[in-house]
């Protein structure tokens, strides 16, 4: 059997960097073996799922590079890929347990579960279910029902001695004891399953061979597996990945780091840089020049060299991961991007992307962002605001660049060092205040090639009287 992951989101929000590296880990892991790659849609959670987050999702997996070969506007063989259209088939397997004596319908109310919640945690006892509806008699049943209760279905946890024991293919070994375990959820008394159920349906009429996720569903695994070998199907193999934390080791947040892809794409990451940085977040990997390359990624990528350990969000990390990125594109890419953004801002375009691309060179150093590397050369639609005092030989510069006719770098270097050695001014008594008053900064190309493209008059008419 083919290799076959599975990236299934819930569309309650939008894509965070914790669940890109989740979909990252099974796109490579599928197309290292030439496997298939599916999405699935988990939207069973009626209140909180939208339409908009869905797409979001989409567009954010197509921007990192990570087109899936089976589901939603692609389709498969295993249609459909929206849980909430397949609400048909967790009913006929529902069936299927009632059949065979696996669940019982349970009858208690939120405020009777909550309360028994509460009761166990003030006696130090661990919460789960106590299942004083298991074994309920038929009349019990009824009453409760002419009360007009409607159950939801619990799956019998079996009450025996020993563990629920399974290899990860990250933590090794883990288990859980049986007496651990509390009679759980399969259908709320809704008739929407609940995540543990389905996915094990989905997982496996999906034909899922590996189930790559977060290690805080270690625990629900052990459940999951009592499913599968109820209904005597094969279970995936797994592979829990740690949880991502922030600098203080919690987990992230929206105030910690948790920041959504479409937040890093806005702010003008590439998407190779964000790739990257998300595969060293728990891989790893020797050598790095690799990681720009997602077929290259996936030939070298193994689920052992997952660390147990939580990783850190490191923003600076990441910051240099988007400055490596840049770096390597295309100078001419870089250009055609840059005045497409101005162009689409409403800003005067007053260079080619020929001209603009011989700037770039200089202008990269420290950038991580299209959008930062933008902001440096934002003297090129600009003119600059200065609040510095004119020099007093500004005028006199101002005149001798008027009579330049020749207006290229070589020629408007010459003048200018000229100019600076009859004052007899220090390079940075000269260059640091003609800079400032031509681009507003302190740094960037050099300045006679940024005078060349900003053009004759535009630069004069930047040397203020």
């Amino acid at each position: 059997m083919s290799v076959r992951t599975r990236f299934a989101p819930s569309p309650t929000g939008n894509l965070h960097i914790g669940g890109a590296r989740t979909a990252l880990f099974n796109w490579l892991w599928a197309k290292k073996w030439n496997g298939k790659f599916v999405l699935r849609i988990e939207d069973t959670d009626r209140d909180r799922s939208s339409p908009e987050f869905e797409e979001s999702i989409k567009r954010d997996l197509k921007w990192l590079g990570l087109e899936w070969d089976e589901g939603p506007d692609v389709g498969g063989a295993h249609l459909p890929y929206r849980q909430s259209e397949r609400l048909s088939l967790y009913l006929e397997i529902l069936k299927k347990l009632k059949e065979t004596d696996y669940v019982y319908p349970c009858y208690c109310t939120p405020e009777e579960l909550e309360a028994e919640r509460k009761e166990q945690l003030s006696r130090g006892m661990p919460p789960r279910y106590s299942g004083k509806c298991r074994n309920l008699t038929e009349e019990d049943r009824k009453i409760l029902e002419r009360e007009g209760r409607v159950p939801s279905w619990r799956f019998k946890v079996p009450q025996r001695d020993g563990r629920i024991e399974f290899h990860d293919e990250v933590h090794g070994t883990y288990a859980l004891s049986y007496s651990e375990v509390g009679d759980f959820i399969v259908m709320r008394s809704d008739g929407i399953p609940t995540y543990l159920f389905a996915a094990v349906v989905d997982d496996h009429f999906m034909e899922i061979t590996h189930v790559i996720r977060g290690d805080e569903h270690l625990p629900n695994t052990t459940r999951q597996l009592l499913l599968f070998k109820a209904l005597s199907w094969q279970p995936p193999s797994f592979a829990h990945i740690p949880m991502i934390l922030s600098r203080e080791g919690r987990k992230l947040s929206k105030r910690e780091g948790a920041e959504s892809i479409d937040d890093l794409r806005q702010r003008g990451y590439l998407p190779e840089a964000v790739r990257a940085y998300l595969a060293t977040l728990s891989w790893a990997v020797e050598g790095e020049d690799f990681l720009f390359d997602l077929n290259e990624m996936a030939k070298r990528f193994e689920l052992s060299s997952i660390s147990r350990s939580s990783p850190i969000h490191d923003e600076e990390r990441l910051r240099w991961w988007g400055s490596e990125a840049i770096k390597r594109k295309d100078l001419k890419w870089l250009a055609d991007v840059i005045v497409k953004m101005t162009s689409e801002g409403g800003l005067p375009v007053r260079i080619t992307t020929e001209e603009l691309a011989m700037l770039l060179p200089e202008a990269l150093s420290g950038q991580a962002t299209i959008v930062e590397l933008l902001e440096s050369l934002n003297w090129l639609f600009h003119r600059p605001q200065v609040h510095e005092a004119v020099p007093p030989w500004m005028r006199d510069l101002k005149a001798e660049l008027s009579k330049l006719d020749d207006w290229n770098k070589a020629k408007i270097e010459d003048k200018l060092r000229a100019f600076q050695k009859r004052l007899g001014l220090k390079a940075r008594e000269f260059f640091h205040p003609l800079r400032i008053f031509v681009t507003g900064r302190i740094s960037g190309p050099p300045l006679p090639l940024i005078m060349e493209v900003l053009g004759k008059e535009e630069v004069i008419s930047r040397l203020v009287d």
